[in-house]
């Protein structure tokens, strides 16, 4: 059995991943994002972040590891508008 990324956050990281998780100008891709990260630092394992955002234990693993690797920026995709990169600020 794999073991799940840890995730540790920074009073300033919980910060903008909760405005993130609940920003009504964000892309829903991000919000969701933003919750995987916030149910993970909350202790969760993958497979129940996935049953409750009715994503898959892969998707929640996929950015799990991209905000381990890079934070905050790790959460957008290179191809999205610049918008939604300018809202991890």
């Amino acid at each position: 059995m794999r073991v799940a990324v840890k995730i540790e956050l920074t009073e300033a990281e919980r910060s903008a991943l909760d405005r993130l998780s609940r920003g009504q100008k964000v892309w829903q891709s991000l919000a969701r994002r933003a919750r995987i990260v916030l149910l993970a630092a909350d202790g969760k394992s993958n497979l129940n972040i996935a049953e409750i955002l009715a994503v898959t234990p892969l998707t929640v693993s996929k950015w799990r590891k991209r905000f381990a690797g890079q934070g905050l920026d790790g959460l957008h995709d290179k191809a999205a508008p610049r918008r939604a990169a300018e809202a991890l600020r």
